[in-house]
């Protein structure tokens, strides 16, 4: 399970007529006093031993594969034989960031793990949760509690997502959507986020109407949760696939347009490195500002820059496919740009 903290955006200052009192030019020294200010005041704050560690791992040029390596091969395999087999052959990729001690743990387990699967492998899995426990927390009853209490603090919500890989069966999504609701159930949560992939099973992409409507059906209970709680409780629609992302539009605005879920906010997400970003915002701009017209909730959006590279790109290898992202980081940064600024014009804010 991972949590993300949110806090409001801070609205630029207009003039009578609603015309921004500058422009983006000459905005540019403030900016850089404002980001000053905030380097220098956060220098005040001991940073966190296990971020710093995650954050020079991640630096190094092995940091990522062997991290990556790590969760997939060690972490998430059952069976203790193949975690331990995976163990051995990740150790010589171990980054040279960290403290000697924890490479030569590191070095030993790979070479013990075969031997010793049941010793070593619970010890290498409780080392690297130590490493990305700020990022990550356990979801059973008997930790969630402690943990969430931890976190919150006034001014800031906690959007709370149960981790999990896509779905494969109905089986599978059917517990995932259980965990969900059993986390929006809780006192002590108002903000989950979700992912369409991974609520339901895989769909037929040539039946779109069809899967637009199976997936509702299997997400309004959530969203009545949501509706029905004493304080409302707010939903994100996250969207990882440029497969899903027509998908989960139709699902959002599907669901939000039944009257029983007129008052109630939600969120979605967009994610900036796709061309189509700014066209997606202009279209939910367009259904929230009828929405609102209709004294209907706002809606909020999430903008992200890009979190699926590897897939897409692997996506389109396979297939022969145009990739279905900006190619350089420069045209997604433009992009993420232009959908703040289509999103922050003041006749907008209101609607998003």
């Amino acid at each position: 399970m991972s949590f993300t903290h949110t806090q409001q955006a801070v609205p630029a200052a207009l003039d009578a007529d609603g015309n921004p009192l500058t422009s983006p030019a000459e905005l540019a020294d403030d900016v850089i006093k404002l980001v000053r200010r905030w380097l220098t005041e956060a220098s005040d704050y001991p940073v966190d031993a296990a971020a710093a560690r995650l954050a020079g791992v991640l630096k190094d040029p092995k940091g990522l594969d062997f991290t990556v390596g790590f969760v997939d091969g060690v972490i998430r395999p059952e069976d203790l034989k193949v975690a331990a087999a995976n163990l051995k052959q990740l150790a010589p990729m171990v980054p040279g960031f960290l403290p000697w001690y924890m490479r030569k743990a590191v070095a030993v387990g790979g070479a013990l793990a075969p031997v010793m699967p049941q010793v070593v492998v619970p010890i290498a899995r409780r080392v690297l949760r130590e490493m990305v426990g700020h990022l990550i927390i356990d979801a059973s009853d008997a930790k969630l509690g402690g943990a969430i209490s931890k976190i919150k603090r006034e001014g800031v919500h906690l959007n709370v997502n149960l981790l999990g890989e896509a779905i494969l069966g109905e089986g599978e999504a059917a517990r995932r959507l259980d965990g969900t609701t059993k986390l929006l159930e809780r006192d002590d949560v108002d903000y989950v986020s979700i992912k369409v992939s991974s609520t339901v099973a895989p769909h037929n992409h040539w039946a779109f109407d069809e899967a637009v409507e199976h997936i509702v059906q299997k997400l309004q209970p959530l969203y009545q949760l949501a509706a029905s709680s004493p304080k409302k409780k707010f939903i994100n629609l996250d969207m990882e696939e440029y497969k899903d992302l027509e998908l989960t539009i139709a699902v959002f605005t599907k669901i939000l347009s039944k009257p029983e879920f007129k008052e109630l906010p939600a969120g979605i997400v967009l994610q900036a490195y796709l061309p189509d970003a700014l066209g997606a915002m202009i279209q939910l701009q367009e259904f929230s500002a009828a929405r609102v017209a209709d004294g209907g909730a706002p809606i909020k959006v999430r903008v992200v820059k890009g979190a699926n590279l590897p897939m897409e790109t692997m996506e389109a290898d396979i297939h022969g496919w145009p990739l279905a992202t900006w190619h350089t980081k420069q045209d997604s940064d433009t992009s993420y740009k232009s959908v703040l600024e289509y999103a922050l014009r003041p006749e907008h804010v209101e609607n998003i």
